[in-house]
């Protein structure tokens, strides 16, 4: 048996419903012509090499299928050109027959780890939360915050003259005089 392969491009502004339509209409025709359907997906949208119908992007479909009778298969080409939902389409000879396609779903797993690992730390931030409020009342009490207020400004006193310090340095006016002459020359 022979095994072909039809990729064809559809409108891209197609909403999901009438896609699925336009598959199902596609897919009754070609049974018309006694093929066995193998595979039938939607591939993807993609820009096109150049406008058609002033449309810069399509939907391109993918159909796989066992081969039917031959006069019967140049009438659903016909069909395919004549299909207003259509904009182009390529069918070609398969030389081994195609594996049917699974898709694979990969969003349970990634929810369940995103729920699991959000409420454990929910739970840790919360635990965080509670020791932070539980110490902060303990602590504070009048003399300690006079300390405390007294004490930061002296600091920042010393980090600055520090900062000052380091910041200046001895400079010999000569050098800055011969670099200037190198950079005019």
């Amino acid at each position: 048996m022979r095994y072909y392969e039809t990729l064809y491009i559809v409108n891209p502004n197609l909403e999901n419903e009438v896609l699925a339509t336009t598959m199902g209409e596609i897919g009754t025709e070609l049974e018309k012509t006694q093929s066995k359907l193998i595979n039938h997906r939607i591939w993807g949208k993609k820009r096109l090499a150049y406008p058609i119908d002033n449309q810069k992007y399509g939907s391109f479909i993918l159909l796989q299928f066992e081969g039917g009778e031959q006069d019967q298969m140049n009438e659903f080409h016909t069909w395919m050109k004549l299909n207003n939902a259509v904009l182009r389409h390529m069918t070609v000879s398969l030389d081994e027959q195609p594996e049917v396609y699974v898709e694979e779903v990969k969003e349970a797993p990634v929810e369940e780890a995103v729920k699991e690992g959000t409420s454990e730390e929910d739970n840790e931030v919360e635990t965080e939360e509670k020791a932070v409020v539980e110490s902060v009342p303990e602590e504070t009490s009048p003399e300690t915050v006079e300390e405390e207020s007294t004490d930061e400004p002296k600091a920042i006193e010393q980090v600055a003259s520090e900062e000052s310090e380091n910041n200046e340095e001895p400079t010999d006016e000569s050098s800055e005089e011969e670099t200037e002459e190198k950079e005019a020359e």
